[in-house]
């Protein structure tokens, strides 16, 4: 069994949504590399008594806690006195934390404030972790003879600096048997979650390495497998299996790996079979033709884009008929198929595709909802439309959804499936 941690966010403003916390997920990465497995996180709030009981419940199914947050020298800085009251010990003042942060701020010791002297009062027992990128220090706890507590700034420049030079050094001296850790991801686009679990669902039992899970963003399901090793070749032994049958799960949906998106995957499809695109966009303003130039070198593959919301710019720029508008709508496989092909002569490329619908919170109806989305796709075979429905969702995720299908239609059509 791997060591176990549990990682603490302590802040009022965590709670609020004032910011994101962007450490917890920082911290998780780094334990893995050492064979640490995150099996618990809480955000708490600047209230002392949950955040003891925060610590307790850590405890209780973690080898490792590490808490960010809440060792500031104002009032609602609470982490180090919770720490204490946790687990029955006194608060002391460190003298050689109080010189730390006086040669930090390059100050006599004796002209600090009283609310600097409040981060110099830690837990007895404790030892500081002398920071180079803050004043407060970061705090190591041992708790009996196999638990340890670290703490740290929430500044994330501070957690970072620290948990780099102070307690990953420690945590290498601590986990009994480091493991190798190798991990994959798989992403796969049109396959609903629930569907991605039943066929992988034998190996996302608990227990198993490698741990394999599944998580969903803007319609793209990835699915995460980590494998444990006592060296590397061991740990890629372990994942080969699980991640062949994951890859033959998500074949009809499949279309990158680890860092890659639809976007960089659409240009790469591009730039391999030395196709050429162009977009016009409606719903999604141009987000889809973003979302592929994040790609480096897609300047070779990105011909033009046009972001078309009246009637007339779709006349006027891609040469739909107003007889088709007339007919069927902005919003119409028609008229997708129009501005497609129209994109596609003017700018001279390879591809055209085109993405139209209603995004909302308003403009539907019955016959065409909020949600309801229509594509093109030109090439040297023809037009082919398509519609969709990406029903009860709200503006902004109808528009990722609508700009991530565009983009599995351009890379599609650059491996010839139009």
């Amino acid at each position: 069994m791997s060591t176990r941690a549990a990682l603490l966010s302590i802040g009022d403003e965590l709670l609020l949504g004032e910011i994101v916390d962007t450490n917890r997920p920082y911290i998780a990465q780094q334990l893995l590399t050492l064979g640490i497995s995150v099996v618990r996180a809480e955000t708490i709030g600047d209230e002392i008594d949950e955040i003891a009981e925060a610590f307790k419940r850590a405890l209780d199914c973690a080898d490792i806690v590490v808490g960010t947050g809440g060792l500031g020298p104002t009032d609602d800085d609470l982490t180090c006195a919770a720490l204490a009251k946790a687990l029955g010990l006194d608060i002391v003042f460190f003298d050689d934390v109080m010189i730390q942060m006086a040669e930090r701020l390059k100050r006599p010791v004796e002209a600090l404030s009283g609310s600097n002297r409040k981060q110099a009062m830690l837990p007895r027992g404790a030892f500081p972790l002398k920071n180079d990128w803050g004043t407060a220090p970061g705090v190591h706890v041992r708790v009996g003879t196999d638990k340890h507590i670290f703490l740290t700034a929430g500044v994330p420049r501070e957690m970072k600096g620290l948990l780099a030079a102070r307690i990953l050094p420690i945590l290498r001296g601590i986990v009994p048997v480091p493991q190798a850790v190798v991990i994959k991801s798989l992403h796969a686009w049109g396959i609903p979650e629930s569907v991605v679990g039943e066929r992988i669902k034998p190996l996302m039992q608990a227990g198993l390495n490698p741990n394999v899970g599944t998580r969903i963003g803007g319609g793209v399901v990835s699915v995460r497998l980590v494998a444990h090793g006592r060296d590397t070749a061991a740990a890629e032994a372990a994942l080969k299996p699980a991640l062949e049958h994951v890859r033959a799960a998500l074949a009809d949906g499949l279309f990158g790996e680890d860092g890659q998106t639809l976007g960089s995957a659409a240009a790469m499809a591009l730039r391999d079979t030395h196709k050429t695109v162009a977009f016009a966009e409606s719903c999604t303003a141009g987000l889809a033709t973003s979302m592929l130039a994040e790609s480096p070198g897609a300047s070779a593959v990105l011909m033009q884009s046009a972001v078309l919301y009246c009637n007339e710019s779709k006349v006027r720029e891609c040469g739909v008929k107003p007889e088709t508008l007339a007919a069927h709508g902005a919003v119409s496989q028609e008229t997708a198929g129009e501005l497609a092909a129209g994109i596609r002569a003017r700018a001279g490329t390879t591809i055209g595709v085109s993405v139209t619908g209603i995004a909302g919170p308003d403009g539907g109806t019955d016959a065409k909802p909020v949600g309801f989305v229509c594509f093109g796709v030109a090439t040297e075979r023809g037009v082919t439309t398509f519609e969709r429905n990406y029903l009860g969702l709200d503006r902004n995720t109808v528009r990722l959804r609508a700009a991530h299908q565009t983009l599995d239609f351009v890379r599609r059509a650059a491996r010839g499936e139009y």
